[in-house]
């Protein structure tokens, strides 16, 4: 059995959408013919992941831990100058020497390993295939530095590596918009690092397919591969049995809302529904939002029109949250065209059966996921919300739920993707 050694920051317990990648990859390659070796740190499990993420670990030393699934190796992680300000002083404090520091931290980290905050994941990674054997280095990013790591535990022990891509690094939508000095940053001085990465990497992998020609248009002779996201069976399976609520029309939202996201948009189309429909009995559902207090502050601001229909929660247990999406009788997804980033909801969306509404269309993967799955609405203005909003709202008004028909989205499971990376990575060593 080939032996895959994964460096991955982001890992269970810590409750963030960019673990359940690598952790996909762990519970499932062995079945697929590979032992995982996932080397990470230490985390602690809160459900306040922004303090988790820079709080020292509990654990403060090593740990190497064997299940049914493979090893895990834990690092310990021990909070910075930075960190630490922020630990006792919040976040509006010492903003300006903050971000000096983490500039630092960021651009000197890949040409001075020293700089980075999590050099222990590449001196254990080191020490174990030094001592064990393994077949492949397969890092996923963000953080890119773990792509510096794998480019030199190959060098130092000659160990073929693979790099992911969870999102783009100097090719991503937003970071080629950048002017001035984040500019020059962007698109020579960490570009230099992230394309000698790629040359000598043994393959790549993306989870969005428009960011792979971006990335090939950097590094050509690269062998290049798409392996999505996915949805986790076992946590879709919490909202078995849990039925779209007929006592008022309800469209659901949870994530992230970044200021990029065309959420305007969303809410001028849910204006012009509200004028048409002065007394509809909707609710907006912003599920787990309220530690977003600027993004939340933005929508509730933005037309007192708007303000009874508009609901928020804290941040929600994973099943609780699954649960009100299935209560819901639609989910939204935010997005930007001019800033292409194919968000992950969408995966989770898809098996719970609900009609999603997209604001706004992004002529682009999440287009192509929506029309292949028939999933709902892929919306480009406000109008085009409005009239899906109504549309729906008149069959809950009718039957009392809204019916959807979404099909093919088995594809993306988590299991599913993981065996595609399998096979790619079995393929590769043959």
């Amino acid at each position: 059995m080939k032996r895959v050694l994964i460096l991955a920051w982001d890992f269970p317990p810590y409750q963030a959408i960019g673990a359940a990648r690598p952790n996909s990859w762990f519970v499932n390659f062995k079945k697929y013919g590979l032992y995982p070796i996932v080397v990470t740190r230490h985390w602690d499990g809160e459900l306040n992941f922004k303090d988790a993420y820079i709080r020292s670990s509990q654990i403060q030393e090593t740990t190497l831990v064997d299940n049914e699934f493979g090893t895990i190796i834990k690092t310990p992680y021990k909070s910075g100058v930075r960190d630490k300000l922020i630990l006792k002083y919040g976040y509006n404090r010492f903003i300006l020497f903050r971000k000096i520091i983490s500039f630092f931290s960021y651009a000197f980290s890949h040409p001075f390993s020293f700089f980075s905050d999590k050099k222990m994941v590449y001196t254990n990674a080191l020490k174990y295939i030094r001592n064990n054997q393994v077949d492949l280095i397969l890092a996923t990013g963000e953080p890119f530095i773990l792509h510096k790591f794998a480019y030199k535990l190959s060098r130092k022990t000659n160990t073929p590596y693979m790099l992911d891509y969870r999102d783009g690094w100097t090719t991503r939508d937003d970071n080629l918009k950048l002017k001035g000095f984040k500019r020059w940053l962007n698109n020579y001085f960490f570009r230099r690092y992230e394309t000698t990465y790629l040359k000598f990497a043994h393959c790549v992998v993306t989870s969005n397919p428009f960011e792979l020609p971006k990335i090939r248009e950097i590094s050509p002779k690269t062998t290049f591969h798409n392996v999505y996201n996915g949805f986790v069976e076992d946590e879709i399976n919490l909202g078995k049995g849990t039925d779209q609520l007929s006592d008022c029309f309800r469209i659901g939202y949870a994530g992230t809302i970044y200021p990029y996201n065309r959420v305007e948009d969303f809410l001028e189309g849910l204006k012009l529904f509200v004028t048409m429909n002065p007394n509809a009995n909707f609710k907006l559902m912003l599920l787990g939002i309220q530690s977003q207090e600027s993004q939340l502050k933005r929508i509730e601001d933005y037309d007192s029109i708007l303000t009874p229909y508009i609901e928020s929660t804290p941040r929600l247990e994973k099943k609780d949250l699954i649960q009100w999406f299935c209560k819901c009788n639609s989910l939204l997804i935010f997005t930007n065209p001019e800033i292409r980033l194919l968000p992950s909801k969408v995966y989770e969306y898809l098996p719970l059966k609900r009609k999603i509404i997209v604001s706004v269309n992004d002529e682009s993967d999440l287009k192509d996921i929506m029309e292949m799955t028939n999933a709902g609405y892929n919306c480009n203005n406000a109008e085009e919300i409005a009239s899906s909003v109504h549309e729906m709202y008149q069959e809950f008004i009718e039957t009392g739920e809204v019916k959807s028909k979404v099909k093919n989205y088995e594809q993306f499971s988590r299991s599913h993707q993981a065996k595609s990376l399998a096979q790619i990575i079995l393929k590769s060593l043959s």
